[in-house]
C-alpha cells in the first residue's frame, strides 16, 4: 500500500512540474532585449568621427549644431543614404547553444535637407532657414538561435525544453525638422531647431518585433509529442508623436579657433502599441490572444561641446567633441500593464526604473579634414578633400554583475565601443558637392541584457557606409 501511495505521490509531483513547464513554454516567449541605436547625420561630418559641433558648416548642422547654420552662404539642397551592417558574436557559459554570429544589414535615407539663408536682415545680420528630414534612431535586429533548459524532477527524472527562436526587429524613428540659425554678433550665431517625431508627418515612423519560437519538452531525453508549440508573436509600436528642441550655439575665437555647444532636449512621445500571439499546441486548439494599449516614452536629454582649429594654410582643420546622454531618463510608462513592476521601466533593460540605473554616457571624439586647394587658383573646377577621425562611443547598459543564481542588480556602467572613421569628398564646379564616409565601430564582452543570462555576452562589429550630395543653387 505504501508503495502504491509512493508512486502516486511521485506521478503527482512529475506531472504537476510538467504541467507548469507546458504551461510556461505555451504562454511565455524566450525575453529578449534590445534598445534603439542613435544614427549620426551626414557624410562629411561621419568621415570626421562625429566632431562637427565646432565646424557645423554644412546643411547637416541642424543636427549637431544650428548655430553653424549661418556659415551657409547659398541656397542648397542635400540628401544622405546610409547602408548598415551589424554582426554579433555571443558566448554563453550555461548556455553555449545560443553561442554564434548573428548579422542584420540594412540601407536608408539619413537625411534630407534645404537650406536657404537670408543675407544682411536684421541690423546686417545673416539669417538662415532650413527644413530637414533626420534618422534619429533605428531598430534593426535579428536573431536566431537555440534554446536548451534543464529541470530536475522527482526520483532523479529530468525535464527538458528545446526552442528554436527566430527574432526579427525592424523600423526606425525620424523628424521632420524646421531650423533657423542667426548671427547674433560677428563672432556668435545661434540656432534653434524643432523636431516633429509625427507619423502623419513621416510615414511609417515606427517600429515592429516578431519572435517565432518551435518548442518541444522531453523527459529522461524522450520527446513528449504533445507538448509541441509553435508560438508567433508580434509587437507593434506606432503612431509615434512627439516634439522637443534643438539649440546650438558657434563662437569664433579669432581667423583659427571656433567652438561649438549644443543641447538636445529630454522629450516625451505618446505610441499605440499592439501586441499578438498566436499559440499552436501539439493537441487542442490554437491560442489566440491580442492586446492593445497606449505608452509614454521618455527619450533622454544629451548636450555636447566641441572645439575646432584651422591650420594657417587653410588646409587642414582639427576638430574635437564631447558629448553626454542622460540614459537614466529613458523610461517606457506603461500605465495599463497587468504587472504593476513593469509599468515604469527603463528603455534600455526593460526592467522596473528601481532595479535598473544608468549611468550618463560621455562620447568622444577627435576628427580632421584635409582640403587639396590651390591658393593660386581661386576657382577651381575640382576640389577634391579626405577625412579621417576616431572616436569612444559606449551604450548605456544596466551593469548587472554576474551571480551566481542569476545576475544581481545593476550598477548602471556602460557598454564600451571605440570606432574610426575614413572619408573622401569632391567639390565640382562650386555647384555639386559629394562625400563619402566608411565607419568602422566595434565593442567586447557588451549586451549582456540581451538575453540576461549570466556569463552570457557578445563582440559587436559595426561597418557604416555614408554617401551625400549638395546641390548649390
Amino acid at each position: 500500500m505504501k508503495k502504491v501511495f509512493l508512486q502516486l505521490l511521485c506521478s503527482i509531483v512529475f506531472f504537476t512540474t510538467i504541467g507548469i513547464s507546458l504551461y510556461d513554454a505555451w504562454s511565455q516567449g524566450i525575453p529578449i532585449n534590445s534598445s534603439p541605436n542613435v544614427i549620426g547625420s551626414g557624410a562629411r561630418a561621419i568621415g570626421m568621427g562625429g566632431a562637427f559641433i565646432a565646424i557645423a558648416d554644412d546643411a547637416t548642422a541642424a543636427s549637431w549644431n544650428p548655430g553653424g547654420l549661418t556659415q551657409l552662404e547659398r541656397p542648397e539642397f542635400s540628401m544622405v543614404y546610409t547602408y548598415k551592417y551589424i554582426g554579433e558574436d555571443f558566448e554563453s557559459l550555461p548556455h553555449p547553444e545560443l553561442e554564434g554570429d548573428y548579422s542584420v544589414d540594412f540601407s536608408q535615407l539619413n537625411y534630407m535637407s534645404f537650406v536657404y539663408p537670408f543675407q544682411r536682415t536684421i541690423k546686417g545680420r545673416n539669417l538662415v532657414l532650413s527644413l530637414n528630414y533626420q534618422a534619429k534612431y533605428d531598430f534593426s535586429r535579428e536573431l536566431d538561435f537555440y534554446y536548451r533548459d534543464i529541470s530536475a524532477l522527482a526520483l532523479g527524472n529530468r525535464a527538458g525544453l528545446h526552442s528554436l527562436v527566430k527574432y526579427k526587429q525592424s523600423g526606425q524613428l525620424a523628424t521632420l525638422s524646421p531650423a533657423l540659425g542667426f548671427e547674433i554678433t560677428d563672432r556668435l550665431s545661434v540656432g534653434l531647431v524643432l523636431n516633429l517625431w509625427n507619423q502623419s508627418l513621416i510615414q511609417n515612423n515606427e517600429w515592429t518585433v516578431d519572435q517565432e519560437e518551435y518548442r518541444t519538452l522531453n523527459t529522461n531525453g524522450q520527446v513528449n509529442r504533445a507538448s509541441f508549440s509553435h508560438t508567433v508573436i508580434r509587437k507593434k509600436y506606432r503612431d509615434f508623436e512627439g516634439t522637443n528642441v534643438t539649440l546650438g550655439a558657434l563662437y569664433r575665437l579669432g581667423e583659427r579657433w571656433q567652438i561649438g555647444a549644443v543641447y538636445h532636449s529630454k522629450f516625451t512621445a505618446d505610441v499605440d502599441y499592439e501586441e499578438w500571439w498566436i499559440i499552436n499546441r501539439g493537441v487542442g486548439f490554437p491560442g489566440f490572444f491580442y492586446s492593445r494599449r497606449p505608452l509614454k516614452y521618455t527619450f533622454p536629454a544629451s548636450y555636447g561641446i566641441g572645439v575646432a582649429y584651422r591650420f594657417p594654410n587653410d588646409k587642414l582643420t582639427l576638430s574635437f567633441d564631447v558629448t553626454r546622454c542622460e540614459w537614466d531618463q529613458f523610461v517606457i510608462h506603461d500605465p495599463e500593464n497587468r504587472n504593476w513592476l513593469m509599468r515604469k521601466r527603463s528603455g534600455v533593460s526593460n526592467l522596473p526604473v528601481d532595479w535598473s540605473p544608468h549611468d550618463a554616457t560621455y562620447t568622444v571624439r577627435i576628427g580632421a579634414e584635409y582640403l587639396f586647394f590651390n591658393p593660386n587658383k581661386p576657382r577651381q573646377s575640382i576640389l577634391p578633400s579626405i577625412r579621417a577621425g576616431a572616436f569612444y562611443d559606449p551604450e548605456p547598459s544596466s551593469g548587472r554583475p554576474d551571480r551566481w543564481f542569476g545576475l544581481g542588480k545593476g550598477d548602471g556602467s556602460v557598454d564600451n565601443y571605440y570606432g574610426i572613421t575614413l572619408g573622401a569628398g569632391c567639390l565640382i564646379k562650386n555647384r555639386i558637392n559629394i562625400d563619402a564616409a566608411y565607419v568602422y565601430r566595434w565593442g567586447n564582452d557588451v549586451r549582456k541584457d540581451t538575453f540576461g543570462f549570466v556569463a552570457t555576452d557578445a563582440d559587436v562589429d559595426q561597418h557604416l557606409f555614408y554617401l551625400s550630395t549638395v546641390i548649390y543653387f
